[in-house]
C-alpha cells in the first residue's frame, strides 16, 4: 500500500470513529433520558445497553491507539506543523521508555541539588542555576509528555497542567531578585524540593513495577506512563503512596499560606511573592481534588463484565474483535 493510500485510510478510520463517538454520546443521552420514566423490565434493558456502550467504547479506544492524532496547540506553536505520531509501536515504546529514564535522572539531579543547598550551600548563583534546571526540565517534560498523549499514552488533564504551572512558577522563581522576602522563603522552598523529588522517585520505583504486572496482564495499556500524582490504577498494589502525596500538598498548601504572609509585610515589594503563593494555592487544591475524583471513579467503576468482555476480546487469537 502506498503513502498515500495509507493516509486515506487512516483520514476515513478518524472520521469513522468520530461519528462512532457522537452516535454513543446521543444513544447515552437518550437512555438517561429514558431511565427517568423506566420501570420494571424497561429498567434491565436500559442498563444492558448501558453496558454495551461501554463495551464498545473500550473498543473504540483500542482503535484511536493506532490512528494518528493531530498535535495539540501547544505543539504546533513549539514543534510547527510536524507529524509527531509514531509510526510503529516499536518506536512509540522506545520514546516512553527514554521519557521515563529522562524524568527519574533529572528527579534524582534536582534532590540531590536541594540537599546540597538546604544544608550546606547558601549562594544565589547556585540557587539559579538550580532554577533554570527547574525551568529547563518542566518545559522539556509537557513537550514530551504532549508528544506522549499525541502516540495514545494517557495521562490525565491535571497531572500536566500542573507541569505547565510547574514552569511558570519556576520561571518566577528565576527571576525572583535577592530580597529579604526571597532569603525567607528560600530554605522553606529547597526543603520541599528536596521531599517532592525523594516522593517522586519512590512513586517512580514502585509505579514502574506495577505498571509492568498490569501490561503484562493486559489491565493496562502499553503507553501508560508513570504520573506524579495518583491514578485509578494504583489502588491494587501502591495506595501507600497516599499519604506522602497529601503531605506534599499539604506542604504546598503551607507555603502558600506563608508567601501571602509575607506579601503583607511591609518590607515586600516583589510581585514574585503574591504570584508564587496563588500557583502553589491551585497547585495543592487542583492536585488534591484531582486524587479525590480518581477515588470516587474508583468506587463508581464500570461492572466488571465490562473490562473483562473487553480483554477477552482483545486479547483473543480465536475470535476477532467486533465493533
Amino acid at each position: 500500500m502506498s503513502l498515500y493510500k495509507l493516509k486515506e485510510e487512516e483520514t476515513s478510520c478518524v472520521r469513522s470513529v468520530k461519528h462512532c463517538r457522537n452516535y454513543m454520546k446521543l444513544l447515552k443521552h437518550e437512555i438517561a433520558s429514558l431511565q427517568k420514566n423506566a420501570t420494571g423490565d424497561e429498567i434491565t434493558i436500559l442498563e444492558k445497553a448501558k453496558i454495551d456502550i461501554l463495551k464498545k467504547e473500550y473498543v473504540l479506544r483500542d482503535i484511536e491507539d493506532v490512528l494518528p492524532r493531530t498535535p495539540g496547540l501547544y505543539l504546533r506553536i513549539v514543534l510547527g506543523a510536524l507529524n509527531i505520531s509514531f509510526a510503529n509501536k516499536e518506536d512509540k515504546f522506545r520514546y516512553k521508555n527514554d521519557y521515563e529514564r529522562f524524568k527519574i535522572i533529572i528527579s534524582g539531579i534536582c534532590a540531590f541539588l536541594a540537599f546540597l543547598l538546604y544544608f550546606y550551600v547558601q549562594n544565589r548563583i547556585v540557587d539559579t542555576i538550580f532554577h533554570f534546571l527547574l525551568v529547563w526540565y518542566y518545559c522539556t517534560l509537557t513537550i514530551r509528555e504532549r508528544i506522549l498523549i499525541a502516540n495514545g499514552s494517557r495521562i490525565k488533564g491535571w497531572w500536566n497542567i500542573s507541569h505547565f504551572m510547574s514552569t511558570a512558577y519556576s520561571g518566577i522563581m528565576l527571576i525572583w531578585p535577592r530580597s529579604r522576602s526571597y532569603d525567607e522563603f528560600r530554605d522553606q522552598f529547597m526543603l520541599f524540593c528536596l521531599y517532592l523529588n525523594l516522593v517522586h522517585f519512590i512513586q517512580f520505583q514502585y509505579q514502574i513495577s506495577c505498571l509492568y504486572k498490569l501490561r503484562t496482564l493486559g489491565c493496562r495499556h502499553p503507553m501508560d506512563i508513570t504520573v506524579d500524582g495518583f491514578m485509578s490504577w494504583m489502588f491494587r498494589r501502591i495506595t501507600f503512596v497516599l499519604p506522602f502525596l497529601f503531605v506534599v500538598y499539604g506542604f504546598e498548601l503551607y507555603m502558600a499560606y506563608n508567601l501571602y504572609v509575607i506579601s503583607q509585610q511591609s518590607y515586600c515589594h516583589e510581585w514574585q511573592v503574591p504570584a508564587v503563593s496563588v500557583i502553589y494555592f491551585i497547585l495543592a487544591m487542583g492536585s488534591i481534588v484531582t486524587v479525590l475524583q480518581v477515588i470516587r471513579q474508583k468506587i463508581c467503576a464500570p461492572p466488571p463484565i465490562v473490562l473483562h468482555d473487553h480483554l477477552t476480546k482483545k486479547y483473543s487469537f480465536a475470535v476477532p474483535m467486533k465493533i
